[in-house]
């Protein structure tokens, strides 16, 4: 096996593909529900089952949760933002980038380039 990528010879032209701002939107909406429900999940298990393997109250394990939402959280506005971001790309025809992770960088909140 070779581990050559293949690529076609021409990029078709972004108005042949079957995207639109709706299916985008829709693509972006899946992944955001999609990491918010797994990441949630694998978080409030996580606590819940660490509290109760060290005997902590209910109040304290709750209290965790709330800490435990912060990255999840995190992580599902980064997902929302990076998937709308790649179907644009892939609407116009274009390469997809390397993700950056910074909260809010593909929502249009940039910062400036230091030079």
């Amino acid at each position: 096996m070779t581990d050559e990528i293949i690529r076609p010879q021409q990029t078709p032209a972004p108005g042949q593909h079957a995207m639109g701002a709706l299916s985008g939107f829709l693509a972006a909406t899946g992944v955001a529900l999609m990491a918010l429900s797994m990441l949630g999940a694998a978080a409030a298990a996580t606590v819940w089952a660490a509290s109760r393997l060290m005997g902590l109250p209910n109040s304290f394990m709750y209290g965790l949760m709330v800490i435990a939402a912060v990255p999840v959280i995190w992580a599902t506005i980064w997902s929302a933002g990076r998937a709308w971001h790649v179907e644009r790309l892939l609407e116009d025809g274009r390469d997809i980038d390397p993700p950056v992770f910074r909260l809010f960088y593909y929502w249009g909140l940039r910062k400036p380039a230091a030079n």
